[in-house]
């Protein structure tokens, strides 16, 4: 019998959600398979997210709210319980949660009977009369032709807003947290580029980690809300199934339509309207994260909401025009991602402190960085620039078109060839009912799909390993609708 040949490249969490979706398929499918997954011995099993890291580097998930396998979410912490570990505890290390993940992977290869090559793969070649793909190595041409690929492989490059790249003391990407300088003088400054979850983890490191003075700054000037802890389930009035089947089965989709039944919802949770809510419960800078501490009950209702709000969007947001998706963006897009994406209570707490206590200070109004013989200038209103001896960039990984140069070799060899686009929101271009990549060259490509970040331009807010596992199911769904397994 001659099998179907599947290449996964990146085994991370999106080549673990593919493998795992493939391991659900029915055993007379699966004899049909063979399955082969690709990524370098450092990040096999765990991707670049769970490497092995500093301790301070947490998950910003709680362990009962994160899982390998979405169906079971108590697995996590199942594991932690048969290692002795403390489950006692909301948060634990990112590099913990890798080596679940290892161990994991480690279970499925083993029952999937699938190949392992431990190399990075730098060529993807497409044969469009046979479909069947060429893959190579760093190393070393791949003999076998396979017949469907999944590109999992989430090593973005980071943006570089002020073009600093290449300057002494200028930090691209803060991770892992462990290399970032742990002994700078106590007269030393330090800012950093962003006030999103990557910038959390790189003030709370050097917090503990430094004497530094610390200076924050992005243009939103807003941090990620403080996660609250409940274990409450909310009965949704307005963003129900039934009405969301109702959204679908319009001729076209209005945003217009999506908006009135969040905006009901958020009227039926007690809140007066999306304006008056902003302006009680979220604000800039420090006293943002104070507002989520003083309001616990309120900031949990707004976090479900708004994480409900994206698990829609899921499917929406390729449907919106690009007038609403503008919309969105101006008139809720940033609240919503800092509610979606909180903080644990600990960091918020840290940084209160570390403001108090005058290390830590969030400035406005940087219009640009230059470089100098001793450190950068941040550049504001004359009499208001300030001297900082290290910038670090933690505005997080992103693939654009202004930096596809600094991409792994695979991706700008794709994107050379015709193979895939880059998509105005960032990422790759997919057919999101689907993940099959679209091509410049030849339309849907039926044997080639992307997963996870590299597709978080298509799929609003693809960050969430729930939310990766679903898609890579929605691919495998696809994949076994065909006539060739």
């Amino acid at each position: 019998m001659v099998k179907k040949q599947v290449a996964i490249i990146g085994m991370g969490v999106s080549g673990l959600a593919v493998l795992l979706a493939l391991s659900q398929l029915p055993d007379k499918l699966l004899e049909k398979i063979d399955i082969t997954c690709f990524d370098d011995p450092k990040h096999f099993g765990r991707g670049i997210p769970f490497q092995e890291d500093s301790s301070t580097a947490w998950i910003n998930s709680p362990i009962d709210a994160i899982s390998y396998d979405y169906h079971d979410m108590n697995d996590f912490q199942n594991w932690m319980e048969q290692k002795g570990l403390d489950t006692d505890q909301s948060y634990v290390p990112r590099s913990l949660y890798g080596r679940y993940m290892t161990e994991r992977a480690h279970d499925l290869l083993q029952k999937l009977k699938a190949s392992v090559i431990h190399e990075k793969v730098t060529q993807l070649n497409y044969e469009p009369d046979s479909q069947k793909w060429n893959i190579g190595t760093s190393q070393r041409t791949i003999p076998t032709r396979f017949d469907e690929v999944h590109l999992t492989c989430g090593e973005l490059p980071v943006l570089d807003p002020y073009h600093l790249q290449g300057n002494p003391n200028y930090i691209a990407d803060p991770y892992p947290l462990k290399n970032l300088p742990k002994q700078p003088g106590k007269k030393d400054r330090i800012a950093i580029i962003g006030t999103g979850l990557a910038s959390i983890d790189t003030l709370k490191w050097l917090l503990k980690n430094s004497q530094a003075d610390l200076l924050a700054f992005s243009p939103s000037m807003t941090f990620p809300t403080v996660r609250i802890l409940k274990k409450e389930t909310i009965d949704w009035q307005f963003l129900t199934d039934t009405n969301k089947q109702k959204l679908f089965e319009e001729n076209s989709f209005n945003f217009k339509s999506l908006e009135n039944l969040f905006l009901s919802e958020l009227q039926a949770l007690g809140f007066q309207n999306w304006e008056e809510t902003c302006r009680q419960f979220l604000a800039e800078g420090i006293p943002g994260i104070s507002l989520s501490l003083a309001f616990p009950a309120q900031l949990f209702l707004l976090q479900q909401l708004a994480s409900h709000l994206v698990d829609w969007l899921t499917d929406f947001w390729p449907q919106m025009t690009l007038s609403d998706r503008q919309y969105y963006k101006e008139n809720y897009g940033k609240a919503i991602i800092n509610l979606r994406n909180p903080m644990p209570e600990e960091a918020g707490r840290l940084l209160i402190e570390a403001t108090a206590q005058g290390r830590l200070q969030i400035i406005e109004a940087v219009t640009d960085i230059e470089a100098g013989n001793y450190g950068f200038v941040l550049k504001r209103e004359v009499g208001k620039e300030l001297s900082v001896a290290t910038v670090i960039n933690a505005t997080g990984y992103h693939l654009k078109e202004s930096n596809v140069h600094q991409a792994r070799t695979l991706i700008q060899q794709v994107i050379r060839d015709g193979l895939v686009q880059i998509n105005p929101e960032g990422g790759l271009s997919i057919l999101p009912q689907t993940g099959q990549v679209i091509s410049p060259k030849y339309g849907i490509l039926a044997t080639l799909y992307a997963h996870g970040s590299l597709v978080n331009g298509v799929i609003y807010q693809n960050n969430s390993t729930i939310k990766i596992q679903q898609m890579a199911e929605r691919a495998i769904g696809n994949v076994i609708k065909k006539p060739t397994i």
